[in-house]
């Protein structure tokens, strides 16, 4: 995928997990918070990244699922 894919790629799942965030419990929201920064650590912006890990409420979240998906693409929801 080209950078400026992986970008709307990532800020779509910034918009899905806003959204999710409202009617759904924060694993949802987290999960695609998490594949996001994912998705904007392939295209290299690492500013997006660090602002998603430095997060007040889910950056400690975030930074989990990125150490435990290392080397996984796939995002995996489960119920809480």
């Amino acid at each position: 995928m080209t950078t400026a894919a992986l970008r709307i790629s990532g800020w779509s799942l910034l918009l899905a997990g806003g959204a999710a965030g409202v009617a759904l419990p924060h694993p949802v929201t987290t999960a695609l918070w998490t594949a996001a920064a994912r998705l904007f650590a392939r295209a290299g912006d690492k500013r997006m990244v660090a602002r998603l890990t430095s997060a007040t409420k889910f950056g400690s979240r975030i930074r989990r699922g990125l150490a435990k998906s290392r080397g996984v693409s796939t995002l995996r929801l489960r119920h809480a």
